[in-house]
């Protein structure tokens, strides 16, 4: 499938974008950009790149669509104190357009857009507990983080419903070595060695970390859940539980200087690595 990654501008193509907000995570009108405000963030320096794919026959989504193509996939990122620098909004692909590559094509096209106005880094959050969302962000695009926002935005609903919105601050630096080497080729089986799981998980449900651990191992590894969408969906007890583990686990080895690196899958597991000395210290 060819699928196409351009600019878009104007009311009604991002218009359009509003759709593709509702579609994608399930909101409602009143927790989606505007358009309006799309074109005047647009004006101001910001970027709406949208990913289109060749339009149904059967004019399925017809509100996505823009002359011949379908609208599958956005992303929007607008200007930050630091002219160097964009914090990049958000990121979404229909779901049945998931497993092509419109996401990494909207990153692809995210980077050029800001290094030819001399941007250099992209910033954005995401939730933790989503493994997809980490191996696609630390392994497939060479971001990584230590910085984490409970309750970033309030109360959410749609598919993040059931759960205080914590998120972690990814930071993207475009002309890195890991960056550039991830995007041009697969990303390379993590390396593990001499890591150390730190928390304790028993089915889907965590019992414990390990604290101390500063002092004897430069790498430790964090287990998340397998699924938490479902989590989501059917237990908000478990969900919670799981909000305040994380939030105990990354805040206390974030102060004590590591940085989430990398990420892996069966279990999933984050790569926590020593960059810095303790805060303090």
């Amino acid at each position: 499938m060819e699928i196409q990654v351009r600019e878009l501008s104007g009311p009604e193509e991002l218009e359009k974008v509003e759709a593709l907000q509702m579609a994608v995570w399930g909101r409602d009108e009143l927790d989606t950009l505007p358009a309006r405000m799309m074109i005047a963030i647009q004006h101001e320096g910001g970027l709406v790149g949208g990913a289109f794919a060749p339009k149904t026959p059967d004019g399925a989504m017809r509100n996505l669509e823009i002359g011949n193509q379908l609208l599958i996939g956005f992303v929007f990122g607008f200007p930050t104190r630091d002219p160097q620098k964009q914090h990049s909004n958000m990121l979404g692909v229909l779901q049945a357009y998931r497993h092509t590559p419109a996401a990494l094509l909207l990153k692809r096209f995210q980077r050029s857009w800001c290094l030819e106005r001399g941007i250099v880094r992209v910033d954005w959050t995401f939730d933790p507990m989503r493994g997809v969302n980490a191996n696609f962000n630390l392994r497939k695009l060479g971001a990584a983080f230590n910085k984490y926002l409970p309750n970033r935005y309030g109360y959410m609903k749609g598919i993040n419903a059931g759960a205080p919105s914590d998120r972690v601050l990814a930071e993207w630096e475009l002309l890195s070595e890991r960056a550039l080497a991830r995007l041009s080729g697969p990303a390379p089986e993590p390396d593990l060695s001499g890591a150390v799981q730190i928390n304790q998980v028993q089915g889907d449900t965590p019992v414990g970390f390990t604290v101390g651990l500063e002092t004897t191992s430069p790498r430790l590894l964090v287990q998340i859940p397998e699924d938490w969408q479902q989590i989501l969906d059917t237990s908000t007890e478990l969900a919670i539980r799981w909000r305040e583990h994380s939030r105990e686990l990354f805040g206390h080895y974030f102060s004590q200087g590591y940085r989430a690196t990398e990420f892996v899958r069966g279990p999933n597991r984050y790569l926590l690595e020593r960059t810095e000395k303790p805060d303090g210290a």
